[in-house]
């Protein structure tokens, strides 16, 4: 009998599922969200794919889920009423932040909200130095006192964070072993379990982070696993984490500030497949959903990865990859601001109801609404599940936007893609050029169910000459859930400036690093002989702010290993920042490893995509908009394509899920792995500058 993996991503409109066989064969099923309850959809969809193709659910032997239920709740601010005990002295390091401005000289800046009242910041008595020595040893008895007034005041989670306990967590562990103890009901974490490295109010603000949002996230995944064990799904449940790695549904139930990206994170490992096995090594992803544009950069097979970022203002500090999202989806909302000006999201319509043509009581005109008005779309999504209704969304955007901006329907329309065009080119602007990487070196890899609709057009502003569309494009972010590895991540802080790093020491933290690593890959009952270690630190000039991160050759360093790191790190600075000092003392921060267990993940080099016959239709013209004229189009069904095959704009290329708009004059060849390589008319661009 044929067993089956399933990845599943659930956006803001659609829940996605990919499921591949044991011959590598890919089956493909998209069904509308269910925002009130995630996992209706997802039980839907796999209960759809199985019964397509003959199956039965006891064939699954994975499934791989990507969520955004920790995002949205930390986005939403729904997360549990959650206190902070910390170290007396220490309650208002939440409050006071980081000195950094995002606007230096705005006189409006606004901190986001604080997510624990000063009223559930409470100190209890202990201390720890920098060096690692107690100083004062945790009063249990004040401890319990304060967590049972907490409780009495209805506290339903709780960050404990003491100073210096990434050093030793000693009196963090006796802390979250009296509260297990005492208050059994009561959440808890503990800063040295989530962020063992130092830096005091990202430390802060990530365990609280993670107890905010951890009894949403430990209820859905409970109620997941029962909703899959009634569905007759028996097979190990596996969540992204924003690293690109997998982890089992008990470690995202108690880390899960660990999730925060696992949405986008999918797409991203789907498109680091892609290019290791093709000849386009350097790629630009674009991911355009329902609700969200998420853009990524591959540089020679690799994603970038960051140690540090930024969600709704409030810092994190976990391994993750380097992804920029802005509100642009095909679920936007187009609406006119107090000037008078045209402005698209982020406020999305999302699953329900949706745009205006689902024809589900949505009345405010979006992305996906203009795109069937201007033809760019066919009046069947998701492989005919969604119907669109034209002139429920003709007359949307007549009624809200055509008198406020006097232009015609079409005029209206075109106003809103372009303007959600700049939106998502300014993203790229940012994740590129910001970040000295100049993007016309690259391809853009457009997925999502609206990325391959609006990549050409992105592209031909950024003067990039090719966009490619994998094969099922719509599924994409699921799919490359299937690539992902099961994921480790560990981290010691050892500040040590480059005169007086001891060699020994540094190979005995890696030794711990190691040994902390294959405790916890134990614990999940995986096997850790075949794992792959990478060991890297992160290094920066001796008083400098932000460090860089340096792979390390080994993990039993040697100098001549030490001095070929600090040699890396000047040559990466010098990449990143424009300059180095190569007589400036280095000074080493923090050791890391990240383990990878490979063989849970699958390589699709030789899968075929298959889909039901009845989605292979003849082709046929329709109408669009283009250059302020209506042209007749090919609609080409995509899977009649083949390899070598070649077809000139303007044409709509359609399949389950997405569509690829292809301009006047742009062309495109069906690659030998199915791909549709796209190369971008830069006619309108040479026009323009003359």
């Amino acid at each position: 009998m044929k067993k089956l993996i399933v990845g599943v991503d659930i956006g803001g409109t659609f829940t996605d599922i990919v499921g591949v066989d044991d011959t590598g064969v890919f089956h493909l099923e998209k069904v509308s969200s269910t925002p009130t309850d995630q996992s209706l959809g997802l039980i839907k969809g796999i209960n759809n794919l199985t019964k397509k193709f003959g199956l039965d659910n006891s064939v699954i032997k994975t499934v791989a889920h990507g969520t955004t239920v920790a995002t949205n709740t930390l986005l939403e601010h729904a997360g549990a009423v959650t206190a902070l005990i910390t170290t007396k002295g220490f309650r208002d390091v939440l409050y006071i932040g980081r000195q950094n401005r995002p606007s230096l000289y705005s006189l409006r800046i606004q901190k986001p909200e604080v997510l624990i009242p000063r009223s559930l910041r409470r100190e209890v008595s202990e201390r720890t130095f920098h060096t690692g020595e107690i100083h004062v040893e945790l009063n249990e008895n004040e401890l319990i006192e304060l967590v049972q007034d907490l409780v009495t005041i209805g506290v339903e989670s709780i960050a404990i964070c003491f100073l210096h306990s990434y050093i030793n967590p000693s009196n963090e562990i006796k802390a979250l072993q009296i509260i297990r103890e005492r208050f059994p009901s009561l959440k808890a974490t503990i800063s040295s379990q989530i962020l063992p490295e130092f830096r005091e109010y990202e430390r802060t603000i990530t365990t609280v982070i993670n107890a905010y949002v951890q009894p949403k996230m430990e209820k859905y995944v409970m109620h997941l696993r029962d909703r899959l064990n009634s569905a007759n799904i028996r097979a190990p449940l596996l969540i992204m984490k924003s690293s690109g790695g997998m982890m089992t549904d008990g470690t995202a139930s108690s880390n899960c500030v660990f999730t925060l990206l696992s949405g986008p994170a999918g797409g991203v490992l789907g498109a680091e497949n892609f290019a290791k096995i093709s000849s386009h090594k350097n790629l630009i992803t674009c991911d355009m959903g329902g609700t969200s544009f998420d853009v990524s950069v591959i540089i020679n097979g690799k994603s970038g990865f960051r140690n540090e970022g930024e969600i709704e203002g409030y810092p994190i500090r976990f391994p993750h990859i380097d992804i920029a999202t802005i509100g642009a989806g095909g679920g936007s909302i187009a609406w006119i601001d107090g000037g008078g000006a045209l402005r698209v999201g982020p406020k999305s319509a999302g699953a329900n109801p949706g745009p205006v043509s689902y024809s589900r009581g949505g009345i405010e005109p979006t992305i996906t609404d203009a795109n069937l008005i201007l033809g760019y779309i066919g009046e069947r999504l998701a492989g005919g599940s969604v119907l669109l209704d034209l002139n429920m969304a003709r007359n949307a955007v007549r009624e809200q936007l055509c008198t406020k901006l006097h232009k015609n329907i079409e005029e209206a329309a075109l106003g809103i893609l372009q303007v959600a065009n700049a939106s998502m080119i300014r993203a790229i602007r940012k994740i590129t050029i910001e970040k000295g990487i100049d993007p016309r070196g690259f391809a853009i890899l457009a997925y999502g169910g609206a990325g391959p609709l609006h990549a050409v057009e992105i592209a031909r502003s950024l003067n990039i000459k090719n966009v490619i569309v994998p094969i099922a494009p719509g599924n994409y972010s699921a799919l490359g859930l299937l690539v992902a590895p099961i994921r480790y991540d560990e981290v010691v802080t050892m500040v040590v400036e480059q005169k007086e790093l001891c060699i020994d020491e540094i190979n005995n933290n890696l030794s711990i690093l190691y040994e902390k690593a294959v405790k916890e890959i134990e614990r999940d009952n995986f096997k850790h002989e075949n794992a792959e270690y990478s060991f890297s630190a992160d290094l920066r000039y001796l008083n400098q702010d932000y460090t860089i991160n340096i792979p390390l050759e080994t993990s039993k360093l040697n100098e001549t290993h030490l001095n070929a790191a600090i040699s890396s790190f000047h040559t990466k600075h010098l990449q990143e920042y424009g300059f180095n000092k190569h007589g400036d003392p280095v000074e080493l921060v923090n050791l890391r490893l990240s383990v990878v267990l490979l063989e849970n993940s699958i390589n699709f080099r030789k899968s075929e995509l298959i889909l039901e016959e009845s989605e292979v239709n003849t082709n046929k013209t329709s109408r669009a908009f283009f250059n302020g004229n209506w042209e007749n189009i090919n609609v080409i069904n995509r899977m009649t394509l083949k390899p070598g095959m070649k077809i000139v704009g303007p044409a709509r290329i359609e399949e389950l899920g997405s569509t690829t708009l292809l301009g006047p004059m742009d062309s495109l060849v069906v690659e030998n792995d199915y791909s549709l390589l796209i190369d971008v008319n830069p006619r309108l661009i040479e026009l323009e500058n003359q």
